[in-house]
């Protein structure tokens, strides 16, 4: 992949990662997805932000429809990844069986890691955004 793809993909990551974890923390550090969601501002500040993060002009550009597809698969893949869902009523829970190492807490290390370290990208995590079958493609 160019510098300048992997550059732009490594901002929409960390963005998205901000977003789900720093906006919905506000003042209080949230143990769980359910915490975190408590709010009700999660997804539509998850939404903005990914919004933000891919405006156009970028090195991956998408128009107003691709970016609300990509924005809301990004932000149901994340969740699912570590450990959350979305009930049928909106309100954001815990996946009582979660993967071990895929929970919230493993997504809050991520977070972490990337704010040491923005290049480090887990490859999973590139590619359910940016891989063959992943967000980016399906807003194609």
């Amino acid at each position: 992949m160019e510098r300048r793809n992997r550059s732009r993909i490594v901002l929409v990551v960390i963005v998205l990662v901000v977003a789900l974890v720093g906006t919905a923390c506000g003042s209080n550090d949230p143990a769980s997805w359910e915490e975190a969601g408590d709010d009700g501002n999660l997804y539509e500040n998850f939404q903005n932000a990914c919004s933000a993060a891919n405006v156009e002009g970028g090195d991956i550009e998408l128009t107003d429809a691709e970016r609300a597809i990509y924005c809301e698969c990004a932000f149901v893949e994340l969740l699912e990844y570590y450990g959350g869902e979305v009930m049928e009523n909106g309100q954001i829970t815990d996946v009582v069986d979660a993967i071990e190492g895929r929970n919230f807490e493993a997504f809050k290390d991520l977070e972490s890691d990337l704010r040491s370290d923005p290049e480090d990208i887990p490859s999973d995590i590139e590619a359910m955004l940016t891989g063959k079958g992943g967000c980016l493609e399906q807003t194609r």
